[in-house]
C-alpha cells in the first residue's frame, strides 16, 4: 500500500505533535503551578498525552492547513472508454 503525499504529511504532523505532547507532559509534571493536578496527571499519563497531541494537531491544522490542491493528482478512472451495458 502506497501512501499519498497528503497522508504522509498528516502522519508526520501527527507524530510531531505526539512527540511535542510527550515533552510538554514531562514539563507539566514538574511545574509547581500544576501541583494540585499532579496526581491526576501521573495516574492518566496516556489520556493527558493523547489530549495534548490532539489539541496540538488541531491547532496545527488551523494554523497550517493541509493543502489538497497542491500536487494533488486525479485518481485514474478505470472505466474510462467503456460504456455501460443495458
Amino acid at each position: 500500500m502506497e501512501w499519498k503525499p497528503e497522508q504522509k504529511k498528516a502522519v508526520a504532523r501527527l507524530a510531531l505533535c505526539g512527540g511535542l505532547a510527550a515533552v510538554l507532559y514531562r514539563g507539566a509534571v514538574k511545574l509547581p503551578a500544576l501541583e494540585e493536578y499532579r496526581p491526576w496527571l501521573e495516574a492518566h499519563r496516556l489520556e493527558a498525552g493523547a489530549a495534548a497531541a490532539a489539541a496540538l494537531f488541531g491547532l496545527s491544522l488551523l494554523l497550517f492547513p493541509l493543502s489538497e490542491g497542491e500536487g494533488a493528482q486525479e485518481e485514474p478512472d478505470d472505466c474510462q472508454g467503456y460504456s455501460p451495458v443495458a
